[in-house]
């Protein structure tokens, strides 16, 4: 069984969590063979000052940021 742990800001829809768990769900699968039924997910949210990067707390999550549409479009259709 592969086990897959996902820490993200808070503030994201349902839809994009979705999106974002069939996306990194279908990669286990291409890269392991694994059938779904052996792929486990946990998403855990946490506020942007609980995440530091290069010394620097982050912001709290913004909706729209075009990062987070070109990542989960790249989920939807990976290359």
């Amino acid at each position: 069984m592969s086990i897959i742990s996902c820490d993200l800001r808070q503030g994201r829809t349902d839809e994009q969590k979705h999106a974002l768990a069939a996306g990194l769900i279908q990669a286990v699968r291409t890269a392991t063979g694994e059938p779904v039924g052996e792929v486990f997910l946990v998403i855990r949210e946490g506020r942007g000052i609980d995440f530091v990067e290069a010394g620097e707390h982050l912001p709290e999550f913004v909706e729209g940021n075009v990062n987070d549409t070109e990542l989960i479009n790249s989920l939807h259709h990976p290359q």
